[in-house]
């Protein structure tokens, strides 16, 4: 719009402006009455003018002592962004009833708010601001039209339809909504139109309140019904990965009821046909209840004849209702799902040495040892007067491959005299030569130091300084630290790095520096979690023993996770295929559709020493057609060891075939991966998330609405964000030099009429 400004008259002097106007006209009229005494005999017709020309310049004059200045206000408005993002999921396909208002879709109503009508929203809001039209197409957006800047910058004619189907198998209101924002500015909206029925990574609170602090708020608009219709789903499924082939599996089913009450049902886990475990109950229509299983994993059938994999298994989930009122149910697409199981024979290893019980070393193995999927030795020391005879000697792996056989040693704060000799090599050689992680957790008695010199220096990636005071301090992750996923306690990377600093501070921590090569994750004043590679293996460095203070009032909730992720991380990665010269692994054991599975290789020589400048290939095969050859690059945590991502999966079961190098054939080895198809997350729920929506817009100071409300009620809302920008600028008259000027010319041209009248 174009700028607008008021100009007004303002006296600012040490005078009160009406004295002053008042002796001003006196003045200007006295100077009249006087000159009119002079112009008595003079009869040409512009006599007067000299005396108007002397009392206007006695006016101008008298009138600087009130101090006028002239205030020029100036008014910029900014139409307010709009950025309209349309939810357009599976579970936007749904109908609500049977009336004509609700008997088509969500999506269609969507549709018909913004493009429908004599004067649709969309035009309305385009009227008066800035607007873009996306839509939310699982973790994508795509934008379908914009209209900016009064329209000198649109991408066509208002669209009639959306012209695209709700199909995507996920909804994401976190990913997709940042990418439609940008760069949040002040006076932007965001408008959704969804049911709510965010199903993926990402957390949408966290999101909608990291916008408020920008200047952005969010309008959610609700689609759907919260009278949940008759229905019965497969909700979550919580079971291992993995298993022994010598124990129980076992897990939770999660179920959402909305039946009549009184419908018998059942729940059953089978394969190939054969039952496994089955449970019947009957509907109550209250929502969510849950079904623990277990059944002995030799109960599973083998594998099918021609499966080279031997140690994959699949089974199936199912729900349904039974009798004459089953067909009540809405869909039955949410009642099946299939869950894929791997029989191991070993559990990664983790080895936890320490000088003494700290609170630290405790918790850390407690969450290890509570894993499936680790096996926890603990080891402390009992300070014997004879080292020999202390607990860590005697209890120390017996053999260097006892030793080597770990995947992951965290040490505490032990003294270097505590150990053999030939312990120290194992470990050295355990960590440069064989790729396993090691994490090293600093204490107060400064034991770790003595491991910076000898043969053990190189494993320690700070320099030790003089201790300083200690005083409670809080943790923030670096930039470098902001990077790493294993240091993400929250879902939002941005969530999670303000998040570290408001976690309980630490009372002591150690004052070290990072050595060459040397990446800090994390500083308390001082450099606090310090990572390097030692050849081929990881090394990270803590520099504080206090991080089990994070336990305050939220028990497991950020240390676990934690020390699960880091564990995983520095650990030498595990491979379901381990040969003495070829390993291959997955980061994962279970997939779902269009999800890429991570490839690890690892290549030893004759020697068993990992080779660092292998070329391996990995090759894709799918019902026994290769349908990718995929290039490994070098890992940059674990030297030697070499990783891929495969591209989107499909339900079914592939094979990975490996080569040593790019000319070298195929391996005997096949690694199985099995893509479960886990149901569509879009059917589970059929009713509107209206909690989480009225969340979004709460945190980020916006509004809820029905459907039916927002029609009439969101372009007022949206009024508010109108951006205006008020410019003031002031020019004082009395000081100017055309105010003065002005005088001096009147009273010249007053002068020059005189001597042409002959008054002087």
């Amino acid at each position: 719009m174009n700028p607008q400004t008021e100009t007004t008259l303002r006296f600012t002097g040490g005078y009160p402006p009406l004295p002053v106007i008042v002796v001003a006209f006196g003045l200007a009229a006295l100077m009249w009455w006087l000159y009119r005494r002079e112009l008595k005999f003079v009869g040409n017709r512009f006599a007067q003018v000299p005396a108007i020309l002397r009392s206007l310049a006695v006016f101008i004059l008298v009138l600087a002592l009130a101090g006028p200045v002239l205030r020029h206000i100036t008014t910029l408005r900014q139409l307010g962004r709009v950025v309209i993002a349309v939810d357009s999921s599976a579970s936007m396909q749904l109908t609500d009833g049977t009336d004509e208002a609700k008997s088509k879709s969500r999506f269609h109503r969507a549709e018909d708010l913004l493009l429908k009508g004599t004067n649709p929203l969309l035009k309305k809001l385009a009227e008066t601001q800035d607007v873009e039209l996306v839509a939310l197409r699982g973790n994508n957006t795509q934008r379908l039209w914009w209209h900016r800047q009064g329209g000198k910058d649109t991408s066509g004619d208002l669209p009639t339809a959306f012209e695209l189907p709700a199909t995507t198998p996920i909804t994401n209101l976190d990913q997709t909504l940042r990418s439609a924002l940008g760069p949040a500015t002040t006076g932007t909206a965001l408008v959704v139109l969804s049911d709510g029925q965010h199903n993926t990574t990402g957390s949408p609170e966290e999101f909608s309140t990291a916008v408020k602090a920008s200047g952005t708020s969010i309008f959610t608009v609700g689609f759907g019904t919260e009278v949940p219709p008759p229905d019965l789903s497969l909700l979550d499924v919580s079971a291992p990965e993995s298993v022994f082939s010598k124990e129980n599996f076992q897990g939770r089913l999660t179920v959402n009821d909305s039946m009549p009450a009184g419908v018998p049902a059942n729940v059953r886990i089978e394969s190939q046909g054969k039952v496994l475990w089955q449970k019947e109950f009957i509907t109550d229509g209250k929502g969510e209840k849950g079904f623990d299983f277990i059944f002995p994993v030799a109960q599973l059938p083998p594998p099918a004849p021609g499966q080279r994999d031997k140690t994959l298994r699949s089974v199936n989930i199912q729900i349904a209702a039974s009798g004459d009122r089953a067909s009540l149910e809405k869909t039955r697409s949410n009642n099946a799902r299939e869950l894929a199981i791997h029989l191991l024979e070993k559990k990664r290893k983790v080895l936890i040495l320490d000088g003494r019980p700290r609170w630290e070393t405790r918790y850390i193995h407690n969450h290890f040892d509570r894993d499936d999927r680790w096996q926890a030795t603990l080891i402390f020391d009992d300070m014997a007067d004879n080292a020999a005879n202390g607990t860590l000697q005697k209890n120390f792996p017996k053999t260097r491959d006892d030793l080597l056989s770990y995947d992951l040693i965290i040490l505490g704060d032990a003294a270097l005299s505590r150990f053999k000799a030939e312990n120290l090599d194992w470990i050295v050689e355990f960590v440069e030569k064989r790729g396993g992680g090691l994490i090293l957790i600093d204490g107060q008695r400064g034991k770790l130091h003595e491991w910076a010199n000898g043969k053990t220096a190189s494993l320690i990636p700070v320099k030790f300084n003089a201790p300083v005071k200690a005083t409670p301090t809080s943790i923030e992750l670096t930039t470098d630290g902001q990077r790493f996923d294993a240091l993400r306690l929250s879902d939002s990377p941005s969530a999670n790095t303000t998040l570290w600093p408001t976690l309980p501070k630490v009372n002591w921590h150690s004052n070290v520096e990072p050595l060459p090569a040397a990446i800090t994750l994390a500083k308390a004043n001082q450099p606090l979690v310090v990572f390097r590679q030692v050849g081929a293996g990881a090394v990270l460095y803590f520099g504080t023993d206090e991080l089990w203070r994070w336990r305050f009032q939220v028990a497991d909730l950020y240390h676990q996770r934690l020390w699960m992720q880091l564990g995983a991380w520095v650990a030498a990665p595990p491979f379901q295929i381990d040969q003495k010269k070829l390993s291959v692994g997955t980061d994962r054991l279970r997939y779902s559709p269009g999800e890429s599975s991570e490839i690890r290789v690892r290549v030893r020589n004759d020697k068993g020493d990992i080779i660092t400048d292998a070329q391996p290939r990995a090759y894709l095969l799918h019902d026994g057609n290769e349908v990718a050859t995929l290039q490994l690059e070098a890992d940059p945590t674990h030297i030697g060891v070499y990783r891929a991502l495969t591209p989107p999966l499909k339900a079914g079961t592939y094979e990975i075939a490996v080569a040593e190098s790019p000319s070298a054939p195929r391996s005997d080895a096949r690694l199985s991966l099995h893509v479960s198809d886990t149901g569509n997350p879009e059917w589970a729920t059929l009713t509107m998330n209206r909690m989480l929506l009225e969340a979004m817009a709460t945190n980020s100071g916006g509004r809820f609405l029905r459907e039916e409300q927002a029609a009439t009620d969101l372009p007022n809302l949206l009024q508010t964000l109108d951006r205006k920008q008020v410019i003031t600028k002031e020019t004082i008259l009395w000081s100017s030099w055309w105010w003065f000027g002005a005088a001096i010319l009147l009273l010249t041209i007053e002068w020059l009429m005189r001597k042409r009248l002959k008054l002087v």
